[in-house]
């Protein structure tokens, strides 16, 4: 033990340097501070333009140019100064080979909890729109006719916390402006906020409109509509009758409405609730009719004939995923039932449980319960996305490694160098009795140091930078992105892998170079110049 600690102590001591050069860290330390000022003042100058601070959103040119080249000079700045401490105890290819190993170590733990953080936001999106648990009918079956009683006995399985019946059908929605293709879904508005977040997503409307279609909800009709007249109210919205298409009278003190909707002749249509942008692909307004199309229709003398139904908007959801706001469409069960032309029936059952972790054991569970069913969870549904995000992270964290490659060649070339400059005193340590072994443990020992500090210091700065990242958050245009700041989890199985990669790396490329200096005859060095 004794005789690895002194191979260690000569193997680390030859990669310090006795003299001090802070003069690169000064010049990185200013760097930085200018940088955070330009940063500053770019963040001042949209605030004070009345715009939010954000990443390549949507504020004035200027303010975007300094913010990117901030940035740019606070990164530039920031790695000088790390060279330049680097540089102040130890030579210059250990502190570049140090350096590499750092940086290299930061942007992966960095890069790769960028990653997890937007798969957990997709995969939370999800699975807040669709259920945990999905059973769906036999193969060769279409609707489920004795839902309830599937539902009830599915109520019964361990972990189960909700239950809710799902009529799905695709359809055109068409409006006097656009025709979207659409996935029009009926829910049952009693247990629909067990299966779902379907409750907490809406934006405009509520869910008593889906039961009774007269019903107007206060927040998202009154703002929009001030000239519907409320006949009476119930469960916290307003039940309104015909709307008033003639123009108000401004000697009356009442206001124009932004939006006429129709006079209602007759039975007021089913309601429907649209996602964020299909709602506003769509153009439309609170209160207007659409017709829904269907292909599936009766039979006419020329085939069959499409069956078509109006609806009325009547508010507006957004779940945070942009395939699901740009394609969903929200209507009761029952409206859904007697537009497809089925009787009570279902498409599917939504069920939920109390962690998403045990869904495939619930999944199971149910199988055996009703084996003639089809049911899966929210991993079979999405295997192939997720699958894929999982290979761009290992395909990412290989591309990233090269990073920590490139610093493994250039420990190799600094104790390369180190091997050409001592060799006399490597020839000494060999006539004074150290064997071939000892002299590999000495250069082994200045990979391992190497590496250990560069993995230490690659993972603080990776770890605070992420955390910081978390507590601060950085801003996005929503619009653009559909996020407002970068998600991150950092997670501890990757920094574990990082560091054990990169002191593997660090080590294996210290074994050509101590195999060259074993190999070295103490006469040639003693005779060296």
């Amino acid at each position: 033990m004794a005789s690895a600690a002194y191979e260690s102590l000569v193997g680390w001591r030859y990669l310090l340097t006795p003299k001090r050069r802070p003069k690169a860290l000064y010049i990185g330390l200013g760097l930085l501070g200018f940088g955070l000022l330009i940063v500053a003042l770019a963040a001042y100058l949209q605030t004070g333009s009345g715009a939010s601070v954000s990443i390549f959103g949507n504020a004035a040119v200027g303010a975007q140019t300094l913010l990117a080249v901030g940035g740019v000079i606070s990164a530039l700045g920031g790695c000088v100064s790390l060279f330049g401490a680097l540089y102040c105890f130890m030579t210059v290819f250990s502190a570049f080979s140090t350096f590499m190993i750092t940086i290299g170590v930061a942007e992966v733990i960095l890069v790769l909890g960028v990653m997890n953080g937007f798969q957990g936001d997709l995969r939370q999106k999800i699975i807040n729109t669709n259920a945990h648990v999905l059973i769906q009918p036999a193969e060769g079956s279409q609707w489920l006719e004795d839902y309830n009683s599937v539902s009830a006995s599915v109520r019964s399985v361990e972990d189960v916390t909700g239950v809710s019946p799902l009529l799905r059908t695709e359809v055109m929605l068409k409006s006097p402006t656009s025709i979207k293709a659409i996935a029009l879904l009926g829910v049952d508005t009693e247990n629909i906020g067990e299966t779902s977040q379907f409750p907490q997503q809406l934006l405009g409307g509520c869910l008593d409109v889906l039961i009774d279609p007269e019903v107007r909800c206060e927040h998202w009709m009154l703002s929009q509509a001030k000239s519907l007249r409320p006949i009476g109210q119930e469960r916290g919205a307003l039940k309104l009758g015909a709307v008033d298409t003639e123009p108000s009278d401004p000697s009356k003190g009442e206001a124009d409405m932004a939006f006429p909707a129709p006079r209602s002749k007759s039975r007021v249509p089913p309601a429907l609730i649209l996602g964020k942008e299909l709602h506003r692909s769509l153009g439309s307004w609170p209160g207007e009719v659409v017709n829904i199309i269907s292909p599936m229709g009766d039979l006419g003398p020329d085939g069959p004939i499409p069956r078509s139904r109006p609806f009325h908007v009547a508010g507006k959801f957004q779940s945070g995923f942009l395939e699901f706001d740009a394609r969903l469409a929200y209507a009761g069960i029952r409206s859904v039932q007697k537009f497809v032309g089925v009787g009570d029936v279902a498409s599917a059952i939504q069920v939920k449980v109390s962690d998403i972790e045990s869904a495939r054991l619930v999944r199971d569970k149910i199988r055996r319960q009703h084996p003639t069913l089809r049911v899966s969870d929210w991993q079979d549904r999405n295997r192939n996305l997720f699958s894929a995000l999982k290979l761009e992270k290992i395909a990412m964290f290989l591309v990233l490694t090269i990073n920590i490659l490139l610093a493994a060649f250039s420990i190799a070339s600094t104790l390369v160098m180190t091997i050409m400059e001592r060799k006399k005193e490597i020839a000494i340590l060999m006539a004074m009795g150290s064997n071939k072994s000892s002299i590999v443990r000495i250069f082994l020992s200045q990979g391992a140091f190497t590496g250990v500090v560069g993995s230490l210091l690659g993972t603080t700065i990776g770890l605070s930078l992420g955390l910081a990242l978390v507590k601060l958050g950085l801003p996005l245009n929503t619009e653009v992105y559909y996020i407002d700041a970068i998600p991150v989890d950092i997670r501890a199985v990757d920094v574990i892998s990082i560091i054990l990669v990169a002191m593997l790396v660090s080590v294996v490329s210290t074994i050509y170079p101590a195999r060259i200096a074993a190999g070295l005859k103490p006469v040639e060095g003693l005779s060296a110049e």
